[in-house]
């Protein structure tokens, strides 16, 4: 697992059959069509196999077909099981959909209002208390894991975590009468994409990472 914060999104004993079932569902795709889909690149394709090359959160991953298993690309090594299943979940389900240029919040996001308060406890409180008094760190924090400064607001940023799909942070630094805040949108085309148990997995995932980069 990845060492973030504890989730009780599933159970514990349902994690590797949530990864067995996504392995599955890919199995069932055109896999080439949907690495088109989804922005991956093919780089080996044989009888017996098909290896393509993913970015996910700054990092690149091979994932192999039909197996679904999934490595690091620089080192070989299995990555955590939940960057896995959201990496077969993005791949299995990807439509090919191009960004819309309208953003949405998680409250939008189908089914959102069943995760909208892990989403927020895992995601933008954590943030709020790790970054209060420094914005600017947040802003290097999120350079430092391939993000780029957003034009949503003077401390926003936007995080690529997987070909078709960014995350948008913006902070409003607190003062005397107002504590810290942040939100999170993404473009509308992510609900093509990943479920909304994902997408705040994924959230809690690139929070740890940026919590991480604070000196």
């Amino acid at each position: 697992m990845y060492d973030g914060i504890q989730r009780d999104l599933v159970k514990q004993d349902n994690y590797e059959t949530a990864h067995q079932l996504a392995k599955e569902k890919l199995r069932e795709t055109d896999f080439v069509q949907q690495c088109t889909k989804a922005g991956a690149e093919i780089i080996e394709s044989s009888s017996e196999k098909t290896l393509a090359r993913i970015k996910f959160i700054n990092r690149d991953y091979l994932v192999e077909y039909p197996s679904g298993e999934i490595r690091f690309e620089d080192t070989g090594e299995t990555p955590p099981l939940w960057e896995r299943i959201i990496i077969l979940h993005y791949l299995a389900n990807a439509r090919g959909t191009s960004q819309t240029g309208e953003l949405i919040s998680y409250q939008q996001v189908p089914d959102g209002w069943l995760y909208y308060p892990n989403f927020v406890k895992r995601t933008t409180q954590i943030l709020a208390k790790t970054f209060a008094d420094d914005p600017e760190g947040f802003i290097q924090a999120g350079l430092a894991i391939g993000g780029k400064e957003s034009s949503l607001g003077k401390y926003a940023l936007e995080i690529p975590a997987l070909p078709r799909v960014s995350y948008h942070f913006i902070m409003w630094p607190g003062d005397d009468e107002f504590e810290t805040e942040f939100n999170c949108v993404f473009d509308r085309s992510i609900i093509d994409y990943l479920p909304a148990e994902d997408i705040t997995v994924l959230a809690n995932m690139i929070a740890v990472k940026l919590i991480k980069q604070k000196k």
